[in-house]
């Protein structure tokens, strides 16, 4: 190897692994920043992370197959926690609270959530 080749060798090295380092603090301090905005986003609307189809249609599932075993207690409170998360929503989480609701209704409970009021 040339003598010039291997004087530039360390420099080279200390300028990648400069650019490696830069590029791992940009990728933690986005991801950092990125996490605490989520997580004020969940503090915030604490149900967000279930207002999504697939997770109230299992839900959904789940109420319904304890409704038919006979648990009543497990069928209302998923039933009423699909409706809580799904109102006010939008319309494509609609369906899913208008199920939950005909659950409610097929069991005779009401579709308000106890406690007291807000």
């Amino acid at each position: 190897m040339p003598a010039d080749v291997v004087a530039a060798s360390p420099g080279r090295a200390r300028r990648v692994a400069l650019l490696l380092l830069g590029a791992a603090l940009v990728l933690g301090v986005g991801g950092a920043m990125w996490f605490f905005q989520f997580a004020s986003q969940v503090r915030r609307d604490p149900a967000l992370i279930y207002r999504e189809p697939a997770t109230l249609e299992k839900l959904l599932e789940r109420a319904n197959d304890a409704e038919r075993a006979g648990d009543r207690a497990t069928a209302i409170t998923t039933y009423r926690f699909v409706m809580a998360v799904g109102q006010g929503a939008g319309a494509d989480l609609a369906p899913y609270v208008v199920a939950a609701r005909a659950g409610l209704t097929r069991l005779g409970a009401g579709d308000t959530l106890p406690g007291p009021p807000r």
